[in-house]
């Protein structure tokens, strides 16, 4: 099944940890549509999530993966399926067809705008659009997320950790 990750998940270090079957397909973005990182998350901070905005000059890139569909579950316990994040399917273009494919996204009671991400998990969505290729003016627009440092050492060290990993 393909998946459209545009948050955390775009770094394959991350996404390999939850799903080891992830292919890449193409880079590709959505229209109408602006990424946040106000999804409320167990750890307190905040996760990425879309906005819709209905505008069209709004665009959020990502990666399309192909992944197993026997992993799905194992990337719905990841992201938190049905614990504030919902699933749906979307069409992305990767500028010379449109795929359809599935997305996580935060539901209304699960958005809180005062939240911030952790530098850790900045750097998982940044580091992923790096290693893809994603434009450069998106990349400078998801880098000017404001983050905070997490106060948890196991967590960020864990974290870091998988970054690190090439």
């Amino acid at each position: 099944m393909k998946i459209f990750a545009y948050g955390s998940n775009m770094n394959l270090n991350r996404l390999k940890n939850r799903v080891s079957s992830a292919v890449k397909i193409s880079n590709g973005f959505i229209e109408g549509f602006s990424l946040e990182c106000s999804k409320v998350s167990i750890d307190n901070s905040g996760k990425a999530t879309l906005i819709r905005t209905d505008n069209k000059e709004d665009l959020v890139w990502g990666v399309l993966f192909e992944i197993d569909n026997k992993e799905k579950p194992h990337l719905d316990r990841a992201e938190g399926l049905n614990f504030g994040y919902d699933e749906s399917v979307i069409e992305v273009n990767d500028g010379k067809e449109f795929h359809k494919a599935q997305i996580y996204f935060a539901n209304d009671k699960s958005i809180d705008d005062g939240l911030k991400p952790y530098n850790w998990y900045k750097a998982f969505i940044t580091e992923g659009a790096k290693e893809n290729g994603l434009p450069i003016d998106y990349i400078r627009k998801l880098e000017s997320l404001k983050s905070e440092q997490d106060e948890n050492d196991e967590r960020r060290i864990k974290n870091e950790n998988i970054l690190k990993i090439k």
